[in-house]
């Protein structure tokens, strides 16, 4: 790979453990040119990576990944890349989301006390610090508290989809984050195909703009990567791809960089953001 690029990391924006900063930096200690940081429902985070992204000679992808749910009740991300950060509806919707995602995890604490697991939304909200507090926040409290030993062993028994600790949050349709996303000037991406088996959503998504496809995951198999860029090409969508790390204590630092793709990526990506808004211009 001439230029390798990830361009799906987290920050402790969202759940993960890394500082905005700390993965920019990472990113250039490992030879790419250029990152994508993309934590769930905010986007928080990009200032600071900008910032970082420019004192450490690596170009940042700024983006968001949305957690929406479809009819059917499963769970779909979306992605969006080059996003106005600051424009007013997205950061609106956003903040909705991040408030809707307290109210739930108060819920969950108040679910697993019932189950005879005592912990606090304070350390939930303090494991979390400027984030939104998520499953994955709660599941490393309790790793703390000593309840399970690890954070899959939490989600298995208690936090899981339909788990006796599990409450669902505010849901968004990704129909209507490819719409926000566009509207905001980004470039909409289906995340993960392979996670979900959502497939099947794509030509409701291409209806709406849908503009790319993450091809290379961790969790995409290499027939998986194989069957995926050939689904981007009949598509005309631009195959993306990245570690989705998390972070050391999530067990996936080593992840950071080691599924990239080549920076043409970002140039496709680039080209349908500036048609996009030069649509949204006219």
């Amino acid at each position: 790979m001439g230029q390798p690029v990830d361009l799906h990391v987290h920050t402790t924006a969202s759940d993960g453990t890394l500082s905005p900063r700390e993965v920019v930096r990472r990113a250039r200690h490992l030879g790419m040119v250029a990152v994508g940081v993309c934590d769930h429902d905010t986007t928080e985070g990009l200032d600071e990576a900008l910032a970082a992204a420019e004192e450490e000679g690596v170009e940042l992808v700024p983006g968001v990944e949305i957690n929406c749910h479809s009819d059917d009740d499963a769970e779909v991300h979306i992605l969006g890349y080059y996003v106005d950060w600051h424009q007013p509806e997205l950061c609106r919707i956003l903040a909705n989301l991040r408030r809707s995602r307290r109210e739930r995890m108060a819920c969950m604490v108040s679910r697993l006390a019932a189950l005879g697991v005592e912990v606090s939304l304070d350390e939930v909200l303090a494991e979390a610090g400027p984030a939104a507090p998520g499953r994955l926040h709660l599941a490393r409290v309790m790793v703390n508290r000593g309840y399970v030993d690890t954070v899959p062993e939490a989600f298995d028994r208690y936090l899981h989809d339909g788990g006796p600790a599990y409450v669902p949050r505010l849901r968004m349709s990704p129909v209507s984050a490819v719409a926000l996303i566009r509207r905001a000037g980004g470039v909409p991406v289906l995340a993960h195909p392979g996670l979900g088996g959502v497939e099947r959503l794509l030509n409701q998504l291409l209806q709406e703009g849908l503009l790319g496809l993450e091809v290379v995951h961790p969790h995409h198999r290499p027939e998986d990567v194989v069957r995926y860029r050939a689904l981007a090409a009949q598509y005309g969508l631009i195959p993306t791809g990245g570690s989705d790390c998390h972070g050391p204590s999530a067990g996936a630092c080593a992840l950071l960089g080691r599924y990239c793709v080549d920076y043409q990526v970002v140039a496709r990506l680039k080209e349908a953001r500036d048609a996009l808004r030069a649509t949204l211009e006219a």
